[in-house]
């Protein structure tokens, strides 16, 4: 075999490229459980809705020979078809790479019946969260929902600083929010510590922080209310938000600080606003290294409460 590289199509050589090549052989070599008619029915749906959806990587021999592709939306991998020609040759776990560089949480779910798909991503440091006794389709294959976690390292590839320090952002962020789903929920809005705060009122904290360096600093020189976690300098809930809303409000917030750094472009400068105290704004990068730092300090907060309340250790 050539040696392979992976590299975006156009979608719609994609379309045809991968529907001829890297789907029908993979899911025929992989898929034992499924009819010959089974096949036909997800082909067409993989060709008419899946693809045109995804954000696709191909994999291809030098010849430009596809043998493999990676569909994602987001932080989730849709698909991954590897020819049988390619199976071992690390086709597969370099496409899963290319396509979630920079990712800190990444999901999938897998056919049950695959037991050589979900030991290779198990592998890679996939683990099972939940399983379903249907696939998507309402169709008797069980799925198995995957999940993967990772602290970026020092030798992955990133496109960019900004891209590298939001893979942090993503991995804290999201360590925070399992590290308070772990915690009863009386324990969310109690304080252990002598200083009173509760974990409630250290996610309100966060998500208005995220939203002060990002929204108040590149977008919105008005931001209205940007301190509203502190009442009489102390953290504190508004009135009416509750345990559970302040999990979706940081979740939702890490979406917008996404959408915000990667449309101002690298190296870009903030907006003039109070954000600044009168300093000249910083940078795109140096404001996301800041909230890095936030983050992981206050998660090594919340690892010592989690402890406390549940007797679970740390990171």
């Amino acid at each position: 075999m050539g040696r392979s590289s992976t590299a975006p199509l156009p979608v719609s050589t994609v379309i045809r490229a991968a529907a001829r090549r890297g789907h029908r052989p993979a899911v025929e070599a992989t898929h034992s459980f499924l009819t010959p008619d089974d096949v036909d029915k997800i082909e067409t749906e993989v060709r008419t809705a899946a693809l045109p959806a995804l954000s696709v990587l191909v994999a291809q021999r030098a010849d430009g020979t596809p043998v493999g592709w990676i569909g994602t939306d987001g932080h989730r991998v849709e698909a991954l078809f590897v020819d049988p020609s390619a199976h071992g040759r690390g086709v597969g776990s370099a496409l899963l790479a290319a396509a979630t560089v920079g990712t800190a949480r990444v999901e999938l779910d897998v056919n049950e019946q695959n037991p050589g798909a979900v030991g290779f991503y198990e592998r890679l440091g996939f683990v099972r969260t939940g399983r379903s006794e249907r696939d998507g389709r309402g169709r008797p294959f069980p799925l198995l929902h995957l999940r993967r976690d990772r602290l970026p390292e020092p030798s992955d590839p990133a496109p960019s600083t900004t891209a590298l320090l939001l893979g942090y952002v993503d991995f804290y962020r999201d360590r925070v929010l399992d590290k308070y789903a772990a915690l009863p929920e009386a324990e969310r809005t109690a304080s252990r510590l002598p200083s009173g705060w509760s974990p409630a009122e250290l996610l309100h904290h966060l998500r208005c922080m995220e939203r002060r360096w990002l929204e108040w600093g590149f977008v919105d020189a008005d931001l209205p209310d940007p301190w509203a976690d502190h009442v009489d300098g102390r953290w504190a809930l508004p009135s009416g938000v509750g345990a559970d809303d302040v999990a979706a409000a940081l979740a939702a917030q890490g979406r917008r600080t996404r959408e915000i750094a990667e449309s101002v472009g690298p190296g870009a400068a903030g907006v003039p606003s109070g954000r600044w105290a009168g300093a000249p704004p910083a940078t795109i990068e140096r404001t996301l290294l800041h909230v890095v730092q936030e983050y992981a300090r206050h998660l090594g907060h919340l690892d010592v409460v989690v402890e406390l309340a549940t007797g679970s250790t740390g990171e």
